[in-house]
């Protein structure tokens, strides 16, 4: 059985509200939680689990998200309007991919995939009793610990893209077989399974990151890395680059495909701040990071990289989410919560020993800085 002999008393204290419309589901899983739980109280859809929550001072939230009336997460979002701490966890498929991004938006605590497994539903809630039990609610929805959850919801969007990109792959490869060649059909169907290898790719790059595959790869100078990544995203633009990146600058160990990625995306970005023209700055140091510099990194010597833009900047209500899964600055169109990008760089950084942090004002740019540890 998974988690301590305090976390199983601590839950045996306490009052979990459990949310499920299809009934058989519901008994048979209600039977299991109530030999764990203080107290469970039980609905059948969203609107009844909302009511039930009022009613009951409830500290655990576990609800399917796929409901009639009013679903799983409409609830979550009304339960966290009365407690915006209270932990949720929710029972999902996944070909439930779309709401599971809205889930990292609400900030779901902790996912357990369908059938469900009493083994994993135990373990998600012996982590949420440990929260509670020992730093209370305030200090588990500390920023970082939160940006960890956020990654687990990636993991299983990544299994569902997965999949569905392979079943599409799939399909277009028998149509590229019948398809006459030099063909509009046939260019068409070719630009489409190139997207498709892209977004296998970019799936197989969340799920190494949520399950904290993280591969090493050089310790040398991470100069050249980053010139070639910027001046390719900055090709065929007016935008003008002015980059001071000595050769001296320490050696870091780094995974060369990923910090790839992680300066195109950041140079990406601050393209499409600046539109049509304007200028990116890069620059590079040694720097000594110690309790000063309020970073949260172990004091010591650190490669700090800085690529600053003179764009539209980014407003201080947005500044805190940029890094958030699936957000975006973007009002319309088809990149409106596709905000990835930024996420990667953040998860790629921080599992390399670093971290970003992003400064800005609107109307006056914005400045991307990486630390990485210098290598020994």
């Amino acid at each position: 059985m998974n988690g301590t002999g305090q976390d199983e008393d601590f839950l045996r204290t306490i009052t979990v509200l459990y949310v499920e419309d299809d009934e058989e589901t519901r008994c048979q899983l209600s039977a299991y939680l109530r030999s764990r739980v203080g107290v469970l109280v039980t609905a059948d859809d969203g609107a009844a689990g909302l009511e039930a929550f009022r009613a009951h001072r409830v500290q655990m939230v576990i609800s399917d998200i796929l409901m009639p009336g009013m679903d799983g997460l409409t609830m979550v979002q009304r339960i966290r309007e009365l407690d915006p701490a209270v932990p949720v966890i929710v029972t999902t498929a996944f070909e439930e991919t779309n709401f599971l991004l809205r889930s990292i938006e609400i900030g779901v605590d902790k996912y357990v995939t369908k059938p469900v497994s009493m083994e994993r539903l135990n373990a998600a809630m012996a982590h949420i009793a440990r929260q509670l039990r020992g730093e209370g609610i305030l200090k588990r929805l500390s920023s970082l610990h939160h940006q960890s959850e956020k990654l687990e919801a990636l993991g299983i969007v990544a299994v569902g893209m997965s999949r569905d990109f392979d079943i599409m792959a799939m399909s277009i490869e028998r149509a590229l077989a019948c398809a006459e060649p030099k063909s509009d059909l046939r260019k068409n169907l070719e630009l489409a399974a190139n997207s498709c290898d892209r977004a296998a790719c970019l799936g197989r790059t969340l799920l190494n990151l949520a399950n904290d595959n993280c591969s090493g790869g050089s310790r040398t100078c991470l100069v050249p890395i980053i010139r070639e990544s910027v001046t390719t995203v900055l090709a065929g633009t007016d935008i003008a680059l002015e980059c001071n990146l000595p050769e001296t600058l320490p050696a870091v160990s780094f995974n060369a495909d990923q910090m790839r990625m992680v300066f195109g995306e950041l140079a990406k970005n601050a393209r499409t701040a600046m539109s049509s023209e304007g200028t990116l700055q890069v620059t590079g140091d040694r720097c000594a990071v110690n309790e000063d510099r309020g970073l949260p990194l172990p004091n010591g010597d650190y490669l700090h990289i800085c690529i600053s833009d003179d764009g539209v900047g980014i407003t201080a209500q947005d500044l805190p989410r940029i890094f958030d899964p699936y957000w975006s600055t973007e009002p319309t169109g088809t990149q409106k919560g596709m905000g990835l990008g930024l996420t990667l760089c953040y998860s790629i950084v921080k599992k390399h020993g670093g971290v970003v942090v992003a400064e800005s004002e609107p109307g006056c740019g914005a400045s991307f800085s990486v630390y990485l540890p210098v290598a020994e």
